[in-house]
């Protein structure tokens, strides 16, 4: 018989549209900086991360977004996933909450896929 000792997974990631709605170049950063609802969203949805404020906050976010950063280019729509499995707060939290679309003053984004 085998015995699996490394890291297993069932995990999956979620695959969205961002659309930079501006004529500047602008990337993740700027989107999590719009977005602070986000985050806020995930720790009311997921109350048991409240416990961890130290590990789950805007703050944090942003410097998630800054080690994973992407870039838009003005008007471009961009294929984007983001999957707890990839073990960084930004993909953690954007896995979730990004699901249901949304917009705002320089972004639009809307589900796409599930990567099973």
């Amino acid at each position: 018989m085998k015995v699996k000792t490394d890291f297993i997974t069932n995990s999956s990631s979620t695959a969205y549209i961002i659309v930079n709605t501006t004529e500047k170049l602008l990337d993740l950063v700027q989107f999590v900086k719009e977005n602070p609802d986000l985050i806020e969203k995930f720790l009311k949805t997921y109350d048991y991360y409240s416990d961890e404020p130290e590990r789950f906050n805007q703050k944090k976010l942003i410097e998630s977004a800054m080690e994973n950063n992407i870039e838009f280019q003005p008007g471009e729509a961009k294929y984007c996933s983001f999957g707890d499995e990839e073990r960084t707060l930004i993909g953690h939290v954007f896995d979730y909450m990004l699901r249901e679309g949304g917009t705002s003053e320089s972004f639009s984004w809307s589900f796409y896929e599930w990567l099973r």
